[in-house]
């Protein structure tokens, strides 16, 4: 039964004709049917973020992928039928944003070209979110909403302003004002450091990598938490895999760890994963 949590590549993966549903479902999703681009995209996306990002409902949604998967009854998030109406949620001047635009220096940041070329922009950002200086905002030019990233910069101290303009997105990321507190104190969001595990670059974080391609389960699994149990704060594990760990993240969470999954092709994972802060 697919979930709101599974990736769009998972479900594009498990059940080709999947791909007419999304398409159908908004004019967002046009762009996974080219295979550049779904590769740079999909694997990154839950369902529950595409229907956001496609303005559609998502338990009709969901709906019409387990259907069109071969699934019948509830979706776990809702009653709904399937082939029940997939739009109404549309597209507004300002969606998801956790503040107002900011009035301060910005860095404007283009990312269309990249994602057009088939490459993830998400190393491009990060390196720009890192340069950014205490009264400058990373402008953010996009095709499509960028819902993924709010959670990801969000969790770095990151508040964000989004507006749909001629068809295109436009994001401000930025870091709040300190408190009259966090003034005096010399702390706050803005001292916060950028670079931490989950994000391509670590910076200068102890990286210990670990391969467990090839390896029968549940053996992956077992090396893994084997060697969460030697590795301390300020350390990243790089695990290379040959495919997305989903019965992991559970044990991870478990004992305090997250991690992010990027898929760079078929068969083959990088996983980052990283004491929780």
């Amino acid at each position: 039964m697919i979930s709101k949590q599974w990736k769009v590549d998972a479900v594009l993966s498990s059940c080709p004709g999947t791909l007419d549903v999304f398409v159908a479902a908004s004019p967002h999703f046009k762009k996974l049917k080219n295979s550049l681009l779904r590769k740079a995209l999909a694997p990154r996306v839950t369902v529950e973020q595409a229907a956001a990002i496609g303005g559609v409902r998502l338990d009709a949604l969901l709906a019409s992928l387990n259907e069109a998967a071969g699934f019948h009854g509830p979706n776990g998030n809702g009653s709904n039928r399937p082939g029940e109406e997939l739009t109404g949620m549309g597209e507004t001047e300002d969606t998801n944003a956790t503040a107002t635009k900011p009035d301060l220096d910005e860095v404007v940041l283009d990312v269309r070209p990249i994602i057009q070329g088939g490459s993830d922009p998400l190393k491009t950002i990060m390196k720009a979110v890192r340069g950014l200086g205490e009264n400058q905002s990373l402008h953010l030019v996009n095709s499509f909403e960028p819902v993924p990233l709010y959670s990801v910069l969000g969790g770095k101290g990151f508040e964000h302003a989004a507006r749909l303009i001629d068809g295109e997105w436009h994001i401000w990321f930025f870091r709040p004002a300190p408190s009259a507190g966090e003034q005096q104190s010399g702390q706050g969001p803005g001292h916060e450091p950028l670079s931490r595990p989950g994000d391509e670059e670590a910076g200068e974080e102890k990286v210990v990598e670990l391969d467990v391609r090839g390896l029968a389960p549940p053996e992956p699994m077992m090396r893994i938490l084997e060697i969460l149990g030697t590795i301390g704060e300020g350390t990243i594990l790089l695990v290379h895999h040959h495919r997305e760990p989903m019965m992991l993240y559970e044990k991870l969470e478990e004992r305090g760890f997250q991690a992010v999954a990027n898929r760079i092709e078929e068969h083959y994972y990088k996983v980052i994963i990283r004491k929780k802060v």
